[in-house]
C-alpha cells in the first residue's frame, strides 16, 4: 500500500518525515501564536472599536472553518504537499501587508481574514499527512506530539510577540511571516503521501462519511471539546478577575494548565494507542465536564489550579485520540477530506463556545461552565455508546484496503 511505501522510505532516511512535519508546525505555530495577545491592541491603535476588534479576531476563525472541507477534498486530489507549502507561502506574503501597515483598517482586516482561509487550507493536509506517516498503532502518539508542539508554540509565541510589540505592534506580523518562511524548510523534507492507488476505488464507492461512525462520533466529540476551550478563552480572564486576581496570575494559571499537556503528551498518546479508546475518551470527557461545572463554586486559587491540573491530565488524550480514530476509519485517498470535516466541527464548536457560551457570562457567571459541562457530558454519552474502541493493531498485521474499510464501517 502507499502508506507502507512511505513508512518504508521513512525508515531508510536520516530522520522520520513526521519529525520534519512536526518541527515545521512548531515553528509556524509559534509565529501565529505571537499575534494572539497583540491583535486587539493592533486594531485599537488604528482607531478600531470593540466591533472592529471582534471582526479582526473572529473573521479568520470563520474563514478557517469554511475552507477546511473543500481544502481537504483538494488535498486528496492534488496531494498533501502543495497544501503544506502553498497556503503557508501566501500566509507569509499577506503578513507583510500588516507588518508594513499597507491599507486602511478594513483592508487590513480583509487581509487578516484571507490569512485565516490560508490557515484553513493548510490544516487538513497537516493532519492527513501526519496520519499517512504514522503506523496505525502509533497514530494517537503522533497527534499527542502535535498537540504538545503546538502548546510549546502557544507558550513561547506570545512572549516573543509581546517583546516585539515594544518596538511596534505590527512587528508581530513580521514575526509571523518570518516563522512561515523558516517553517517551510523542514516541510520541504516531508514526502508526498497521497494514496494514488485507491483514488479510483473511492470515486466508484463514494465517500459517505456520515455513515462511518469512526468519523461521525469523533467529530461530535471534537465539537464539544472545541466549545469548552473557546469558552475558556472568553470567560477565564473574567472568572479570575472577579476573584481578585490580576493578569500575572491569569497568565500563570494558563501556563500551569499547559504544563501537564507537555509533560504527559507522550504517555497519553501511548495510552490512547493501547487502551480501549471508547472508555478512555468517554472518561476524559466526563472528568473535564465535572471540572468545568465545579469552577463557579471555587474561590481559592490553590483549589482552582488543582482542579485545572486534573482537567489538563484528562485533556491530554482527547484530541489525539479523536483524530486518531478518524485516521483509522478513513481510506487513504480521502483522509484530507475527513480531517477537514473534523476541523470543520472542531472550529464550529470553538465559534459556538466563544459567541454563545462566552456571552452567557454576562447573564450568570456560572452558566458558561455548566452549559459547557453539559455539552461535554452529551459528547461522553455519544462516545461511550458508539466510538470505535479499535483494539491495538500489530505492525505486522496486513492493513485493509480502502474498499474494505468502507464496507466494514458502513455495515
Amino acid at each position: 500500500m502507499a502508506r507502507i511505501d512511505v513508512l518504508a522510505r521513512a525508515r531508510k532516511g536520516r530522520a522520520d518525515p513526521a519529525f520534519w512535519l512536526l518541527i515545521g508546525q512548531l515553528v509556524m505555530f509559534t509565529g501565529v501564536a505571537a499575534v494572539f495577545p497583540i491583535a486587539p491592541l493592533y486594531v485599537a491603535h488604528r482607531g478600531g472599536n470593540s466591533i472592529a476588534v471582534a471582526i479582526f479576531i473572529a473573521g479568520p476563525l470563520v474563514a478557517n472553518t469554511i475552507v477546511q472541507v473543500p481544502a481537504g477534498r483538494l488535498c486528496d486530489r492534488w496531494g498533501r504537499k502543495p497544501f503544506l507549502i502553498g497556503p503557508r507561502l501566501i500566509y507569509a506574503f499577506l503578513s507583510l501587508f500588516l507588518f508594513f501597515n499597507i491599507g486602511s483598517l478594513p483592508v487590513l482586516t480583509a487581509i487578516r481574514i484571507l490569512m485565516g482561509a490560508c490557515a484553513g487550507a493548510y490544516v487538513p493536509a497537516l493532519r492527513a499527512a501526519l496520519t499517512d506517516l504514522s503506523a496505525p498503532e502509533q497514530r494517537a502518539q503522533r497527534f499527542s506530539q502535535l498537540q504538545a508542539y503546538e502548546m510549546v508554540g502557544l507558550l513561547v509565541g506570545p512572549l516573543i510577540g509581546g517583546a516585539a510589540a515594544l518596538w511596534r505592534d505590527s512587528a508581530v506580523f513580521g514575526i509571523t511571516g518570518l516563522s512561515m518562511f523558516i517553517g517551510l524548510a523542514p516541510m520541504l523534507r516531508v514526502p508526498e503521501t497521497r494514496a494514488e492507488r485507491t483514488t479510483t476505488v473511492v470515486k466508484k464507492e463514494r465517500f459517505r462519511w456520515w455513515r462511518i461512525r469512526g468519523i461521525v462520533v469523533p467529530i461530535a466529540a471534537l465539537f464539544a471539546v472545541g466549545t469548552i476551550w473557546s469558552m475558556y478563552d472568553v470567560v477565564w480572564p473574567q472568572y479570575l478577575a472577579a476573584r481578585g486576581y490580576g493578569p500575572l496570575i491569569i497568565g500563570l494559571s494558563v501556563s500551569l494548565f499547559a504544563l501537564p499537556l507537555l509533560v504527559l503528551a507522550r504517555a497519553g498518546g501511548r495510552l490512547a494507542d493501547r487502551a480501549d479508546r471508547r472508555k478512555l475518551v468517554s472518561a476524559g470527557l466526563v472528568v473535564v465536564a465535572v471540572c468545568a461545572a465545579t469552577y463557579p463554586f471555587l474561590q481559592a486559587l490553590a483549589v482552582i489550579i488543582t482542579v485545572g491540573a486534573i482537567e489538563a491530565v484528562a485533556t491530554v488524550i482527547l484530541e489525539p485520540s479523536l483524530f486518531a480514530v478518524i485516521g483509522d476509519s478513513t481510506p487513504e485517498a480521502v483522509r484530507g477530506r475527513a480531517m477537514g470535516i473534523g476541523g470543520l466541527y472542531q472550529f464550529s464548536g470553538m465559534a459556538f463556545g466563544a459567541a454563545v457560551l462566552g456571552s452567557l457570562y454576562g447573564v450568570n457567571s456560572g452558566l458558561p461552565f455548566w452549559c459547557g459541562g453539559g455539552i461535554l457530558l452529551c459528547g461522553a454519552l455519544v462516545c461511550a455508546s458508539w466510538l470505535p474502541a479499535r483494539p491495538p493493531t500489530s505492525a505486522h498485521t496486513p492493513q485493509p484496503t480502502a474498499f474494505q474499510i468502507l464496507e466494514r464501517e458502513q455495515a
